[in-house]
């Protein structure tokens, strides 16, 4: 070797515990970000990345085992990811590994952990089997059950239980009932006024609902309420939330999930966080908030990534700015979305709401000072008896309740604008929210 001669530093060992929407985003960006790192992706389910936000649609045939895996092998050996199937139930991090279930152990030099969540169950009286849906495993199980239910009963009427029940009725159950402990379904997204407008829907399809109560006991494949009614089931499937998940790290900072900072850092050096694991910092709110959203969790994956392979990682070099919350999917049979904050916090700030209703479609905006504060978008998807949905697209524009993915993008990023000039127009499905902002996001997203 001359003297000029430079020595090739170790690739850096770049070790991912999860491999759900932030493990995936994570490796990806890593790889792009270092060409040359190792990567390993540990999942416990034995299963590649695919896309957990669409096992309701797989469970009701809306899409096909082909459609629901994110990523294929090529994938990860194109972009070099090794794939390692175990469970990781503690790390070291003075030493720098990871110990797993079966005694196995790896090292790491920057560690991500994205393990994200189980589903919270409820124990019952007399409910012998407990079914839920969090991984491609329950949603078989459901699936299989599904053949032969006539009756089911769904516990929790929040986003996973309207998506299963819309996914029940397109299946074919004839019967289904959903038990919410609280006053209205879909608390997380709606409020009173936009769930009274849904639970109508529901109703009219027949859809049981047994609302501010809670199941007491069961007694054979009957349920019986708190509040007195009884339900005869074939399937009970339980859909009451989430809780963080991760290993036992000793030294690292946590509430009910992985505290973070604004770099997806954990208080220990060299460990990062991201999705559903994770809780951060709100300073708007004073208090440590769980990470649930999708976007959420692939920027916290994206940010964490960059870090990591960041020379310095302790700078910071990439920051967890706040922004609005966006948020998407269907509650039963009624694509949603959730921007900013649509909906009175109780507070001085309650601001102006606007309103425009149809059958099919609800649209509330609210504008706090004259700036755009939030907006919720409620539009009925399309019928497979009909092939359309009961708001119609008039040539040329969107003209429904939900206008459609670049309308909605455009509303998000119109947050904080001023819109007090126009009054009730701006809940109105055809509002140019395009000029507002000054960019066409119909051409940026297709």
């Amino acid at each position: 070797m001359t003297e000029n001669e430079t020595v090739p530093s170790p690739a850096m060992r770049y070790v991912i515990i999860g491999n759900g929407m932030a493990g995936i985003t994570a490796a990806q960006e890593s790889r792009r970000v270092d060409p040359y790192g190792k990567i390993t992706l540990i999942g416990d389910e034995g299963e590649s990345y695919y896309y957990r936000a669409s096992l309701s649609a797989w469970i009701a045939g809306d899409i096909t085992d082909a459609m629901l895996p994110g990523r294929g092998e090529r994938f990860y050996r194109d972009m070099h990811i090794k794939q390692v199937t175990g469970h990781v139930a503690r790390v070291d991090p003075e030493a720098k590994m990871l110990e797993f279930e079966d005694g196995s152990s790896m090292a790491y030099d920057r560690l991500l952990i994205a393990s994200g969540a189980r589903a919270n169950t409820v124990v019952i009286e007399g409910l012998e089997t407990i079914n839920v849906l969090r991984s491609w495993t329950d949603a078989r199980a459901i699936k299989a059950r599904l053949e032969s239910c006539k009756r089911a009963l769904i516990l929790g009427g929040g986003v996973l239980g309207l998506e299963l029940a819309g996914a029940f009725k397109r299946v074919g159950s004839a019967q289904i009932a959903i038990v919410e402990q609280s006053a209205f379904v879909g608390g997380s997204i709606l409020d009173a006024s936009s769930a009274a407008w849904l639970q109508a829907r529901l109703r009219a399809d027949g859809i049981a609902l047994f609302l501010n109560d809670t199941v007491a006991r069961v007694e054979g494949n009957t349920a019986h309420l708190a509040g007195g009614e009884t339900w005869e089931f074939d399937l009970c499937v339980q859909a009451v939330g989430v809780m963080p998940i991760f290993p036992d790290v000793p030294g690292m900072e946590v509430g009910c999930g992985i505290r973070i900072n604004e770099a997806a850092h954990t208080n220990l050096r060299d460990i990062y966080a991201a999705g559903d694991c994770t809780e951060i910092y709100n300073t708007d709110q004073g208090r440590w908030v769980a990470t649930r959203n999708w976007r959420d969790c692939a920027r916290q994956a994206r940010v964490a990534a960059r870090n990591m392979a960041s020379s310095n990682p302790l700078s910071g070099v990439q920051s967890l700015t706040m922004q609005p919350v966006f948020n998407g999917s269907v509650l039963y049979d009624v694509a949603y979305v959730h921007t900013g904050n649509p909906h009175d916090d109780g507070g001085a700030a309650r601001g102006d709401v606007y309103l425009w209703q149809r059958p099919g479609a609800y649209r509330k905006v609210r504008v706090v000072d004259g700036k755009l504060a939030g907006a919720l978008l409620l539009q009925q998807v399309a019928r497979p008896e009909t092939g359309h949905s009961e708001v119609q697209l008039e040539a040329g524009h969107n003209k429904t309740g939900y206008s459609g993915v670049g309308a909605a993008l455009a509303l998000h990023c119109a947050i904080g604008a001023d819109v007090a000039r126009y009054g009730d127009a701006v809940a109105r499905p055809d509002f140019p929210w395009n000029d507002v902002t000054g960019m066409d996001w119909d051409y940026v997203f297709y």
